[in-house]
């Protein structure tokens, strides 16, 4: 089961990738329209088809997926920003459970982590994902994507004021 999430969720991802390039791709089309691609003349009786389909099966080994989610556990504490994580659950949410972190502090820790530095901010780091919603109507059951802003860690900022500006 974890694991069919995990290509689940990593389908989603590249679902959003595919979203955000497309208004680029569109204005490549409409330059590129009337032209053949890589001036290569269409076959007689066959017409161009430039459109990608609009659903497919996509195979994803599950050593691969995993091997892209390994990051060193310990950065959290290592960080001069460092952060913890909670656990959210919603079960009519896929994932079910995402773990979002929170800033440890609100400035940075100095160079030898032991003592704050007033002088930085600690900001989270946000990212927006996309996740399968689920909604009961009587005996049916409705999904559809939805994107949720979540903190993926923190970072150690200059302090936003009229000094800076």
């Amino acid at each position: 089961i974890i694991t069919t999430r995990r290509v689940v969720l990593l389908i989603l991802v590249l679902a959003v990738g595919n979203l955000a390039h497309e208004e680029n791709i569109n204005k490549i089309n409409k330059k590129q329209r009337g032209r053949t691609t890589n001036n290569c003349p269409t076959q007689p009786g066959i017409q161009e088809n430039t459109k990608f389909p609009e659903t497919m099966k996509v195979h994803i080994p599950l050593a691969q997926a995993e091997s892209m989610n390994r990051m060193p556990h310990d950065v959290k504490n290592r960080s001069l920003s460092p952060w913890d994580y909670s656990v959210k659950e919603d079960p009519n949410r896929f994932p079910h459970t995402i773990s979002e972190a929170s800033c440890r502090y609100t400035v940075c820790l100095d160079s030898t982590g032991k003592n704050l530095n007033y002088a930085m901010n600690s900001v989270p780091i946000q990212q927006e994902i996309l996740v399968l919603k689920r909604k009961h109507i009587g005996c049916k059951q409705s999904y559809w994507l939805e994107k949720q802003m979540i903190t993926v860690g923190c970072t150690c900022a200059f302090p936003t004021s009229n000094a800076y500006q």
